[in-house]
C-alpha cells in the first residue's frame, strides 16, 4: 500500500518520495472501507511538514491524528499493525518544534522509561532514539538517557542484522560518551540521510566547546546543514545554520581565523584582506567568514584606509610584503 510504502521512505529520509506516495494513498483511503489507514498518511504529512518548517500545516494533520483516536479511527495504531507508541513520537517532536525543547521533556521521558515503550519506538522508528536523548541529556536526566541506551544495545544484540538498530545503538553510546570517534562511525555509516546528519550536527557541537575547535566544528555544521537540506528538512538545516551564526562576527572571526600578522589591521580585516587577496569576492569571502556582503565589504574598505591600497588588484599585488613585515602606522595615516 503507498501509505505503508510513504512510510517507508519518511523513514529513510526520502521526504518528497514520502510526500508523493502519501497524496496517492490518502486518495484512495477516502474510501470508508480504507480509512483507518488514513491515519498512517496523517502522520507522514505531520512529519513532513514539521521537518519542512511548515508548523501549521502540520499542527493540522496532528490534530487529525488525535480525532482519529477520539474517535476510534485508531485500528492502524494497535500493536499487531503499527507501533502503538508512534503517535506519542510524533506529539515529542510536535511539542519540541512548536515550544521548545524544555516542554517536551518529560513525554520524552515517558518514553524511554518503560522497557516496552523503548523497545516499541526503537524497532519501529530507531533513529528516534537519539533525538530523545538528546533532549534528555538537555535537561540532565541522564538515568533516563543511559536506560535507553541499554535497550538499544540490548536491541541491536539480539537483531545483528538490522542495521538501523546497530547504528541507533552506537549513535546512544557517543551522545552518553561525548565520543567524536564513535560519532564519525554514525556519519560515516550507511544509514539513512537524516541520521548521519544529525551525527555530524552532534560532532559540530562537541567541538565548539572544545578550544581551538571551532573551525573543525563549521565544517561538520556545514556538511550537516547541506545533507538535511538535501533530505528535504530545512527547518534542521536552518536550525544548524543558527549554530553556525550563534557567535557575533568579530568573535567568530577570532576564534576561525589566525590573528593577525599585521598591527594596523584587526583579526577580522586581516580575515577578509587575506580571502579578498587570495581573489575571493565579497559574497564568497562572507560565505567563508558567515558574515554579510555588506559587513565584508565595510572592513574592506578600512583595510584599503590602513594599508593605503587603492583597489583590490593593488592589495593582492603588496599582500605578501605586507604580511612578511609589520607596517607603520603613521606611514599610512
Amino acid at each position: 500500500m503507498d501509505l505503508v510504502r510513504a512510510k517507508i521512505a519518511l523513514c529513510d529520509g526520502r521526504i518528497d518520495e514520502a510526500i508523493s506516495l502519501c497524496d496517492t494513498g490518502m486518495a484512495v483511503a477516502d474510501d470508508p472501507v480504507l480509512a483507518s489507514w488514513a491515519s498512517i498518511g496523517s502522520m507522514v504529512r505531520a512529519i513532513t511538514a514539521m521537518r519542512r518548517g511548515e508548523l501549521a500545516t502540520m499542527i493540522h494533520h496532528a490534530n487529525q491524528i488525535k480525532e482519529d483516536v477520539i474517535f476510534g479511527r485508531e485500528g492502524l495504531w494497535g500493536r499487531d499493525t503499527f507501533p502503538w507508541n508512534s503517535p506519542a513520537w510524533l506529539v515529542v517532536q510536535i511539542i519540541e518544534a512548536e515550544k521548545g525543547w524544555e516542554v517536551a521533556v518529560p513525554l520524552a521521558r515517558g518514553l524511554l522509561t518503560s522497557e516496552s515503550s523503548a523497545r516499541g519506538l526503537l524497532l519501529s522508528e530507531p533513529s528516534a532514539a537519539s533525538f530523545l536523548v538528546r533532549i534528555l541529556l538537555r535537561a540532565d536526566d541522564r538515568e533516563t538517557a543511559e536506560r535507553g541506551r541499554r535497550c538499544a544495545a540490548v536491541l541491536a544484540a539480539e537483531n545483528p542484522g538490522i542495521h538501523a538498530i546497530a547504528t541507533a545503538a552506537l549513535h546512544l553510546e557517543a551522545l552518553l560518551e561525548r565520543d567524536i570517534s564513535l560519532l564519525q562511525q554514525v556519519a560515516a555509516s550507511d544509514c539513512d540521510e537524516r541520521t548521519r546528519s544529525s551525527a555530524n550536527e552532534d560532532i559540530g557541537d562537541l567541538l565548539s566547546e572544545s578550544a581551538g575547535g571551532f573551525r573543525q566544528a563549521c565544517m561538520h555544521y556545514e556538511t550537516a546543514m547541506r545533507s538535511y537540506a538535501d533530505a528535504g528538512s530545512p527547518r534542521d538545516s536552518s536550525r544548524v545554520r543558527s549554530k553556525l551564526r550563534r557567535s557575533d562576527a568579530p568573535k567568530t572571526a577570532a576564534r576561525f581565523w589566525p590573528s593577525s600578522r599585521i598591527s594596523v589591521l584587526t583579526d577580522t580585516e586581516y580575515a577578509v584582506a587575506e580571502l579578498v587577496a587570495s581573489g575571493l569576492t565579497n559574497a564568497e569571502v562572507g560565505g567563508q567568514m558567515y558574515l554579510s556582503r555588506h559587513t565584508v565589504a565595510f572592513h574592506l574598505r578600512k583595510v584599503f584606509q590602513k594599508v593605503g591600497a587603492k583597489s583590490r588588484i593593488e592589495l593582492a599585488v603588496m599582500w605578501k610584503q605586507l604580511t612578511g613585515q609589520d607596517l607603520d602606522v603613521a606611514s599610512h595615516g
